[in-house]
């Protein structure tokens, strides 16, 4: 007896009967998820993703354009710089009008994440986990999982090969895989929440040309299966990507939950990260959101008090800055964004800052929910990534004026600290 397809699919999705299988919400599909193995970090094991729904094709220009009327702070010529670069919807003929080179069916592209994670919360849903993106990308038309399969492979290779065209194709056009997903390859690259998590390093040690300088724990990520080169140019995208980058090869799709908790927004309108809710907490367990650091010059990174390589090489710097402005550091604030919450508790904050022998009035340490701070990295341009229990990430040394706003940064580790101290200096003494 022949199955139909539908039919198939359903068989396919380990072992779940089509009593125990979520409904999914319309123009969704089920993913059963389970466990696999990302492209990062040789030793790395298995990562385990939970069931959830994704979006069988990605948004439209259609889809995008009805957002956009009902939300005008997003439209073309409303949207804040922060929030999305000048390529903002570039391909469009107007704030709401799409003209040739955007077809009301094709994939929405020049939008920034901040843009497709407010269109997904709109609609009561978000962007999909590099995870969940990944499990469910591994799916060919009859396997869940076809990542080892040489001929699945190639022909990822092939479509991600073909020379991009001026109008896309239409969303319902692109190859189907067993969970009855449209365009997971072949169409344009997606979005995926933590894009930011995406630390990618070539597979060889001595590979000159690697900036490992840039990331504290560089080391661990390297990619597991380099054979899988359509994976590797997937995840080298993300890395090299930013939250305001608009580019005319990336779209999105939005995934839900399960049992999704009620969606409030976070993408709100900022100018500097200090506009970013959220709650944190300080060293003395005091509610001390970002605004809180307003008023004065900051010097400020992200990290986790367990590091035992960039972290402490990092705080030594900053004290460093902290000697040489002499008197003027009275005038200076010096603040740690934990990206650590489970383990960064106030006491150890503490018991880290007593051990630097730092100077509680002008150092700040700072715990958050895991979302508030994936956000805030996102509006520093910060990475990082949880591997094997701890955390990589790239290495940042910011100076920022009295409202928040990055006047320079520092990113590679051990370098001269000499342009922290003048940047600061020239705060100090602006009229």
């Amino acid at each position: 007896m022949k199955i139909a397809p539908p039919l198939l699919a359903l068989v396919l999705v380990i072992g779940v009967s089509q009593a125990e299988t979520p409904r999914p919400p319309h123009g969704m599909a089920f993913i059963p998820g389970g466990d696999y193995k990302p492209l990062y970090a040789k030793e790395a094991k298995s990562r385990h993703t939970a069931p959830f729904f994704l979006d069988v094709a990605q948004v439209t220009n259609g889809e995008f354009l009805a957002f956009v009327k009902a939300h005008p702070e997003w439209r073309r010529s409303q949207v804040q710089r922060s929030l999305a670069d000048e390529n903002y919807l570039a391909h469009w003929a107007g704030d709401l009008e799409l003209g040739d080179r955007a077809p009301v069916n094709a994939p929405v592209t020049h939008v920034s994440w901040f843009a497709a994670q407010a269109c997904c919360e709109a609609q009561g849903k978000r962007l999909p986990s590099q995870d969940e993106w990944e499990f469910a990308a591994r799916a060919d038309a009859t396997k869940q999982d076809a990542s080892m399969d040489p001929a699945y492979l190639r022909q990822l290779l092939e479509w991600y090969s073909k020379p991009g065209s001026s109008a896309l194709e239409d969303v319902h056009t692109g190859a189907q895989n067993v969970y009855h997903l449209r365009g997971m390859h072949g169409l344009v690259w997606e979005w995926v929440h933590d894009f930011n998590a995406t630390l990618l390093m070539g597979d060889s040690r001595s590979d000159g040309s690697l900036e490992r300088k840039l990331f504290c724990g560089a080391g661990s990520l390297l990619a597991s299966d380099v054979s899988n080169y359509a994976a590797f140019m997937r995840y080298a995208l993300r890395s090299s990507l930013k939250g305001a980058y608009c580019v005319g090869s990336l779209g999105f799709r939005a995934a839900q939950s399960i049992a999704p908790a009620a969606v409030s927004s976070r993408t709100l309108a900022f100018t500097t990260p200090y506009d970013l809710p959220g709650e944190w907490r300080n060293q003395d367990n005091k509610a001390a959101p970002l605004a809180s650091l307003r008023g004065r010059v900051r010097v400020l990174t992200m990290g986790f008090t367990r590091c035992k390589f960039a972290c402490p090489r990092i705080l030594s710097d900053m004290q460093a800055v902290e000697r040489a402005l002499g008197k003027d550091a009275e005038q200076v604030g010096f603040a740690f964004l934990s990206i650590d919450p489970q383990f960064d508790t106030p006491a150890q904050m503490t018991a880290t800052l007593h051990e630097h022998k730092m100077n509680p009035v002008r150092w700040t340490f700072l715990t958050a929910p895991t979302d508030i701070v994936q956000q805030v990295a996102v509006a520093l341009d910060f990475k990082y990534q949880l591997v094997d229990g701890f955390f990589a990430h790239s290495n940042l040394i910011a100076v920022l004026n009295e409202d928040g706003k990055v006047i320079h940064r520092e990113e590679s580790l051990g370098a001269d600290i000499r342009p922290v101290i003048d940047a600061v200096r020239k705060l100090l003494t602006k009229p």
